[in-house]
Parts: structure tokens; C-alpha cells; sequence
């Protein structure tokens, strides 16, 4: 069961990615663009490291972690990538991001442009790290970006709660 329903997960989530926004590029400069680049550095040396799935909400639909586990996002500096198995336990092509943070907000925001092939697409975010947990909250189609840490239900708010991976 968790090969079909981890499958059917990643299907959903490129088709999401690939249908989300429409530019080849995303308009106007990501978040953060007008931080001290001193603080927004030191704050993606915090968000830096292997990350695995505690939870994840999609659209109000809480996803079984078991489909999960063999699922990481690498953050290095600006670069997010998450490598994420197919159906058959097998990995898909790894999708990856460039992320830029305001870690003066409140909550603290984070722009996700993923590369989905043909075009960026610039999903809209916040997120708050306690200790070794981080909690990434985003706009799956960027159209607006959330306020709160929740994905209601029928949303295109994605919720997802990682635990530092330790070496």
C-alpha cells in the first residue's frame, strides 16, 4: 500500500509544482531582498543541514509519515532539495529550490523558488525553527502567502514539520 500511495503522493506533488504559477521567472525580487545579507546568511546557516519529514498537511489532508520516511530536504546555504521516493522505493528526480528568508518578520518568511523544468516557480512561505524541529508553512500554487501555521482544508497550503537529521 505505501508504494502506491507514495507514488500517487509525488505524482500529485510535481503535478502541483508544474502547474503552479505561469512565468518562466518569478516577478519581483524574493523576500528578503532588502535584509542586512549578514542576517539572512547567518539565518540560512541555522535552516542549514538534512532534514526528514515528521508530518506533513496537504491541502487539509494529514499525509501518512510512513510515506515519508524515505523523504529528506538538504538545505546548503540558498539551495533547498528535496529527494523524494517514487512509488517503487525508488528515487525521483530530486527537486530543487532557491530559498531567501526574512528572519525579521514575524512570523519569519521564506520564498521558495523551485525549479520544476521548464520554469521557477516561486512558492510564497513562513517558517519557525525551534531547536531541531523546523516548521515550513507555503502557498503550494504562490498565490499568497500563509499566516498562520495550518493547512485548511481544500487549500493549496502546505504544512510540513521536519526534524534535523543528526550525523
Amino acid at each position: 500500500m505505501r508504494g502506491v500511495n507514495s507514488g500517487l503522493l509525488a505524482v500529485i506533488m510535481l503535478a502541483v509544482l508544474f502547474a503552479a504559477g505561469c512565468n518562466s521567472k518569478p516577478a519581483g525580487p524574493p523576500i528578503g531582498a532588502t535584509v542586512d545579507p549578514k542576517l539572512v546568511a547567518d539565518e540560512l546557516g541555522t535552516l542549514a543541514g538534512t532534514w526528514v519529514y515528521e508530518r506533513q498537511v496537504v491541502g487539509g489532508r494529514e499525509i501518512p509519515i510512513a510515506e515519508l520516511r524515505q523523504d529528506t530536504i538538504v538545505v546548503t546555504g540558498n539551495s533547498l532539495v528535496r529527494s523524494l521516493a517514487g512509488g517503487d522505493g525508488q528515487r525521483v528526480k530530486p527537486v530543487r529550490s532557491t530559498i531567501s528568508v526574512d528572519p525579521t518578520a514575524s512570523p519569519k518568511l521564506m520564498d521558495d523558488d523551485a525549479d520544476v523544468g521548464f520554469r521557477i516557480s516561486r512558492r510564497l512561505g513562513i517558517y519557525k525553527l525551534e531547536g531541531d524541529t523546523l516548521t515550513i508553512c507555503y502557498d503550494n500554487k504562490g498565490a499568497q502567502r500563509p499566516t498562520a501555521f495550518d493547512s485548511p482544508e481544500g487549500s493549496s497550503i502546505v504544512l510540513t514539520v521536519l526534524r534535523r537529521q543528526r550525523k
